[in-house]
C-alpha cells in the first residue's frame, strides 16, 4: 500500500523490527505502493504466491482478492490475544469495522486505518460554526447563504469538479441522507434503472441542484484542475470542503497562518434523519495460498496493539478502529461522528461491487449534472437510462 517514506510505512516497519526482535520470526518486507494487489494478482492461482501479508485499501482487498475467492478468511485471528494487552483482536476491532469486510462469512480483512468524510473548515475563521455546526440540511443551506453574503455573493463551497469521486461524494450523500445506506448501491444494480427515477432520488438530486443553481459552489469549481479549489479553500478562498480525512494532510502546506482544521459531518436531511458515517478501511489481508499464514496472522494482531497501533495517528496522522486511540487534534471532530457506531462502506460500496458502472455511467453523468448541465429531473432520467442500457450488455 505504502512507499518506504510515507509515514504509515515508517510505523509498519518499526512494529516489523519490534515483531521480529520478540518472536525471532523474520520479515521480509517490499513497499509496492498503492498497485500492490494489481502486481499481485497473476501469482495467486500459482504454487508460489509471493506474499504472505498485504495491506491495502478495501476496496482493493475486496476486487482483487476476496472476489476471486483468494482471500484467506481471518476470523481466527479475531480470537487471538493481542500482545501486551488482556484482550483480544475483537476486543478492540469494533464489529461494525469487521462487518464491512466480511462477505459471505469471510473476514477478508482487518482494518488499521479509517477513513470517512466530512466537511472541512477552519474555525478559527468561522467560530461560529464550531460553536453550533449545522444539524439538518436546513441550518446548512441557511450557513452557506449568510456565508455567500459575506462574501460578497461569492459561493462558499469548494469543489474540484474534474475529479469526478469529489462531485460523486455530493451527490451519495445527499441519497444516503434521504433513502439511508445501501439505497445508492441498490440502485446501482437495479438493471432497469427505475430505481433513479423514485421520488427519495428525485429529492436527493434535488438539493444538488439548488446547490448548483444557487451558485453556492466556488467560482470556477467546474473549470478548475485539482487541487486548484483545495488549495484555494486553505487559503481562505471558500468556507467548505466535503473531502475525506485525508483533508488536513493534503492541505496543510497551503493552510492560512493560524488554520485550524474543524469538521462535521453531512447534515441529516432533517432532525433526526440518518446520520450515518461512510467509510473506507485500509487493513491486512492474506492470499489464500500464502506459505506462512500463520506468522502473518500473528503479525496483525500483533500490530493491533495500541502501543503499535497509536503510530497511525501519532506519527501518520490519520484515524485508527481502536476507540482508545485519540485522533490528530485535526481529526477529533471526525472521530466523534464515528462513536455511534453507525456506518456503511463509502458509496455503498460501489466502487467494489459496481465499478465500471461507477465509472462508466455515474461519473460522466454526475460530472456534467454538478457542473450545471443538465437539471435533477433529467439527471434523474438519463441516469436511469445509462443504467438499464449499460446492464443489458454488461458480461
Amino acid at each position: 500500500m505504502w512507499k518506504q517514506t510515507e509515514p504509515q510505512a515508517k510505523v509498519i516497519q518499526a512494529a516489523i523490527a519490534a515483531f521480529t526482535k520478540d518472536t525471532g520470526i523474520k520479515v521480509t518486507v517490499q513497499w509496492k505502493g498503492r498497485q500492490v494487489v494489481q502486481q499481485l494478482g497473476p501469482t495467486l492461482n500459482t504454487a508460489h504466491v509471493p506474499a504472505d501479508l498485504v495491506d491495502t485499501s478495501d476496496r482493493y482487498a475486496y476486487s482483487g482478492l476476496q472476489a476471486l475467492g483468494q482471500a484467506l478468511d481471518l476470523s481466527p485471528v479475531l480470537s487471538a490475544s493481542v500482545p501486551g494487552e488482556s484482550g483480544t483482536v475483537a476486543d478492540v476491532i469494533p464489529k461494525h469495522y469487521r462487518d464491512l469486510a466480511t462477505t459471505g462469512g469471510t473476514l477478508w480483512q482487518l482494518p488499521y486505518e479509517i477513513l470517512t468524510t466530512q466537511i472541512w473548515y477552519n474555525s478559527r475563521a468561522l467560530p461560529s460554526v464550531a460553536a453550533n455546526p449545522p444539524a439538518t440540511w436546513e441550518a446548512f443551506t441557511t450557513l452557506l447563504a449568510a456565508r455567500k453574503k459575506a462574501r460578497g455573493g461569492s459561493g462558499p463551497l469548494a469543489l474540484d469538479a474534474d475529479i469526478a469521486d469529489y462531485g460523486a461524494y455530493w451527490t451519495y450523500f445527499s441519497v444516503l441522507r434521504e433513502l439511508g445506506p445501501g439505497a445508492f448501491g441498490k440502485a446501482a444494480k437495479d438493471t432497469t434503472g427505475a430505481s433513479f427515477q423514485q421520488a427519495g432520488f428525485l429529492t436527493a438530486f434535488g438539493r444538488m441542484e439548488a446547490l448548483v443553481s444557487g451558485g453556492d459552489f466556488v467560482p470556477g469549481y467546474n473549470g478548475s484542475k485539482w487541487p486548484a479549489v483545495q488549495d484555494g479553500w486553505a487559503e481562505g478562498k471558500s468556507d467548505f470542503l466535503l473531502l475525506g480525512t485525508f483533508a488536513p494532510s493534503e492541505t496543510q502546506e497551503f493552510a492560512t497562518s493560524g488554520f485550524t482544521y474543524r469538521s462535521f459531518p453531512f447534515p441529516p436531511a432533517a432532525a433526526g434523519g440518518d446520520d450515518t458515517q461512510d467509510i473506507s478501511l485500509i487493513g491486512f489481508s492474506i492470499p489464500k495460498k500464502a506459505r506462512n499464514a500463520a506468522a502473518a496472522q500473528r503479525f496483525i494482531a500483533y500490530f493491533m496493539a495500541k502501543e503499535r497501533l497509536e503510530g497511525i495517528s501519532t506519527q501518520a496522522g490519520n484515524l485508527t478502529p481502536r476507540t482508545d486511540i485519540p485522533a490528530p487534534a485535526e481529526l477529533a471532530d471526525a472521530q466523534k461522528a464515528l462513536a455511534s457506531g453507525k456506518v456503511t462502506e463509502t458509496l455503498d460500496g460501489v466502487k467494489e461491487t459496481a465499478a465500471e458502472w461507477y465509472t462508466k455511467v455515474f461519473c460522466p453523468l454526475n460530472t456534467t449534472f454538478l457542473d450545471g448541465g443538465t437539471s435533477a429531473a433529467a439527471f434523474a432520467a438519463k441516469l436511469a437510462s445509462g443504467t438499464a442500457q449499460y446492464w443489458s450488455t454488461a458480461e
